[in-house]
């Protein structure tokens, strides 16, 4: 009979082979398809050129902010003067056209200073004195003369004498026609003493449409 047997019994286990790993793992070159340092470049150069494109928008925005900044103010420049003239010949305007009112508001004013100063003396009484008359006809719609004078007699008497010059100039037959209302604005009593100052103001109708 033959005998079995097992395969390891028959042949001796062989020791495994050893010899020293001398590779410097940091020295060796990449052998990889794709290199690790071609995606950092790659990355590094796409940030780069990201960054100048963003550089480059920013200034040539800068760039055309400044150039309408300059359009705009080119452009004031030149309307400068014209603006500057505009509003000298208004005003010239406005000038001429005031002493054109002042002339037509003169012509349309029913009497001259010269007549009312007549008809004033002629209507006086002898106890007042006129001290000045004036006359504000510049305005149309708004035409007053003024006399400011001098009552004689007390309180009581220079007052009643003003009120009752102030209806005789109402009851002017021209006067009256051409001023209303005819008012005593102020009776004050003379700081000299014995006297009363008064102020009258006539203002002249407005003419009816």
């Amino acid at each position: 009979m033959l005998s079995l047997t097992k395969k390891s019994d028959a042949q001796p286990v062989a020791a495994p082979l050893w010899h020293t790993n001398f590779r410097n793992f940091d020295r060796l070159p990449d052998t990889k398809v794709v290199r690790t340092t071609f995606f950092i470049n790659t990355a590094a150069i796409a940030v780069t050129i990201g960054m100048l494109l963003l550089l480059g928008h920013r200034e040539y925005t800068n760039y055309n902010i400044g150039e309408q900044k300059a359009e705009a103010q080119r452009q004031i420049d030149s309307n400068k003067k014209q603006d500057a003239d505009a509003l000298r010949l208004s005003k010239l305007f406005l000038d001429e056209e005031k002493k054109l009112n002042e002339i037509l508001a003169f012509v349309k004013v029913p009497v001259t200073p010269a007549e009312f100063i007549d008809l004033i003396g002629q209507s006086l009484p002898k106890d007042i004195s006129i001290d000045n008359a004036e006359g504000r006809i510049t305005d149309p719609k708004n035409s007053v003369f003024q006399i400011r004078g001098r009552v004689a007699g007390s309180p009581d008497q220079a007052s009643g004498i003003a009120s009752s010059y102030v209806d005789t100039l109402r009851a002017h037959a021209k006067l009256g026609r051409i001023f209303d209302p005819i008012t005593l604005n102020r009776l004050d009593r003379d700081p000299a003493g014995g006297f009363m100052s008064f102020d009258i103001s006539l203002t002249v109708k407005l003419e009816k449409k």
